[in-house]
């Protein structure tokens, strides 16, 4: 993992400490839920299937715990079973087409010139033949992707670049809002949600479950120097590796360590809290969403992100 050339001393840990103004992302968060708002209401309207959507912050911005780099990451959930069914149908049927659409070229790759222009005419002939038009039950996920895009992009300006993820939809809209945007798109199930991961093809359920209630008592117990943990390993961070930190680790692991350690000015804290976990077992860490299951049983921290992470509190521990 690249890594910038990089040193630390007190000032440097209590000018993270402090944070930002969270007025901009607040303000940022507020028109990008008009403009979903408007986006979704045109999609409603040409797909019934779609019935409501709910959106949350979800990185480090729900905690004013931002830098000046952050993203704002919110989570759109839908509930709509048919869309779900679409999607889930689609995943089904993607290996067997695959696996046909090679044995068409591997067969066509050995047919003679003439058959070989008159597979192509009949091809164009298809294709001629398709409309936009989609039927429900062959709608799915890559489709409201698509349709979702075209309506926010109808709704920024020309500065704002937009492009599909693997989860979602991403917004290169600084110059328009302040700052970019995550947009992660999952199917609601109560308090479940499932992802579509298009990159390895399957359906991922995760679930925030308790993260807010445990965030907001952790919050309390250390009269809001949680908060200040989180600004710290944050800047940190992008400061080293130029990326995010994984949110929903980075609260798992602080949420684990005693609130006693949280009692110290920044600096004293930080380096308090670097040496216990340094010293910890943390696989054994409960996650911040349920404290039924560990940091390598959540869905939402990845093993690349953990070994980043570790990574991170290694390199750190050589300037201690």
């Amino acid at each position: 993992m690249k890594k910038q050339v990089f040193s630390f001393d007190k000032s440097y840990i209590e000018t993270f400490a402090r944070g930002i103004n969270s007025t901009y992302t607040q303000n940022a968060y507020q028109i990008m839920l008009s403009v979903l708002d408007e986006a979704m209401q045109n999609i409603c309207a040409l797909r019934p299937v779609v019935t409501d959507y709910e959106c949350q912050i979800i990185n480090e911005c729900l905690n004013n715990a931002e830098t000046q780099n952050s993203s704002l990451d919110i989570f759109m959930s839908i509930k709509s079973p048919q869309l779900e069914l679409g999607t889930i149908k689609f995943n089904h049927s993607y290996f067997k087409k695959f696996v046909n659409r090679l044995k068409l070229a591997w067969n066509s790759a050995n047919q003679n010139k003439q058959k070989k222009r008159w597979w192509k005419k009949k091809k164009q002939e298809q294709n001629q033949k398709t409309t936009n038009d989609i039927t429900p039950s062959k709608y799915n996920f890559q489709t409201f992707k698509r349709e979702l895009m075209q309506e926010l992009a109808k709704r920024f300006t020309d500065r704002t670049m937009l492009y599909i993820s693997n989860y979602g939809i991403v917004l290169l809209c600084n110059e328009d809002l302040g700052m970019n945007v995550n947009l992660f798109i999952g199917f609601s199930n109560g308090e479940k949600f499932t992802l579509f991961d298009e990159i390895k093809l399957k359906l991922i359920y995760v679930e925030f479950k308790d993260r807010e209630k445990n965030l907001e008592n952790k919050k309390v117990r250390t009269n809001n120097n949680f908060v200040v943990a989180l600004r710290i390993f944050n800047g940190l961070y992008r400061n080293i590796y130029l990326k995010p930190l994984n949110q929903i680790l980075l609260e798992s692991v602080l949420y684990n360590c005693p609130d006693e350690l949280f009692e110290d000015q920044p600096y004293d804290m930080f380096i308090k809290l670097l040496n216990f976990i340094n010293a910890s077992a943390m696989q054994t860490f409960n996650s911040i969403t349920d404290e039924q299951k560990t940091i390598n049983q959540d869905n939402l921290i990845t093993q690349s992100a953990i070994y980043d992470f570790v990574t991170f509190l290694k390199y750190l521990a050589k300037f201690l």
